[in-house]
């Protein structure tokens, strides 16, 4: 008996996730100069020089309006706390925020949407192959992310047993963390954790998208629909035709980590 395995990592949809082998000296200088930007201490600025207290005032704006509750609490927070953070340091770096998953968890979940219909909604990111429109300004990265996010109604794909969804805004696709799971997150944070990793969403999206403007404006776009094209774009059919041509004559082929529409 032939046995074949593969693990197609369906979740991963961040065209940057690795720092791949590549003869593209654009790709390879700027993976170089995020590296070096990370590193560099004095190109570190506080988060709300990037995400201001407007654009915070209109998200609050925003969730208040699909009645989502904790925002009095998110707003101290705010103010006490994440507004005043180095953006990398304290941030990006900051392990405790992946421990208790504020800002991967909300990222998986709306990174890259798979609809009833076929089709796939893409949140305006830097780590997805979004291709709706420029993410060339904060401001302009911030419109298309509150449309994505607050006003954007959708039906998920679930599998092809179940039925079918409801309509509803992407931010609704946001559930709360559960501390028996992951016990890290404090009561506190637990009680608010719905409004909090939209936060730390938000905060994540912007904050690459300033790294990105910073090293390579008007060129990390390229880069990026060049690597999605390769890595990401028709993945489950060219996964497909790799079996088919390569994998025939296996009596058993154990797919992991493949999404539902696979």
């Amino acid at each position: 008996m032939h046995v074949a395995s593969w693990n197609i990592a369906a979740v991963n949809n961040n065209p940057f996730e690795y720092w791949i082998t590549s003869s593209n000296e654009q790709y390879n200088k700027l993976m170089y100069d995020v590296q070096c930007f990370i590193e560099d201490r004095s190109k570190d600025v506080r988060i709300n020089s990037i995400f201001n207290d407007v654009m915070f005032s209109e998200l609050i704006f925003e969730m208040e309006s699909h009645n989502i509750l904790g925002l009095s609490e998110l707003q101290n927070l705010w103010n006490d706390d994440y507004s005043q953070r180095m953006a990398i340091k304290d941030f990006l770096k900051d392990k405790s925020i992946g421990v208790k998953r504020l800002a991967s968890m909300p990222d998986r979940i709306t990174n890259t949407i798979n609809l009833k219909d076929g089709q796939v909604l893409m949140r305006p990111t830097v780590i997805n192959a979004f291709n709706g429109g420029s993410l060339a300004s904060i401001d302009d990265w911030w419109v298309l992310w509150k449309k994505f996010m607050f006003h954007t109604e959708i039906e998920i794909f679930v599998d092809n047993n179940a039925q079918g969804s409801q309509p509803q805004a992407v931010c609704n696709l946001i559930s709360p963390i559960l501390r028996g799971k992951y016990p890290a997150i404090t009561v506190q944070e637990h009680a608010i954790s719905i409004p909090l990793q939209i936060l730390c969403l938000a905060l994540l999206d912007s904050i690459f998208l300033f790294i990105m403007n910073s090293v390579a404006p008007g060129a990390w776009e390229t880069v990026r629909r060049d690597l999605s094209n390769a890595l990401i774009v028709n993945k489950f059919p060219k996964i497909c035709d790799i079996l088919a041509a390569s994998y025939h004559d296996c009596d058993v082929i154990f797919i992991q980590e493949a999404a539902a529409v696979f």
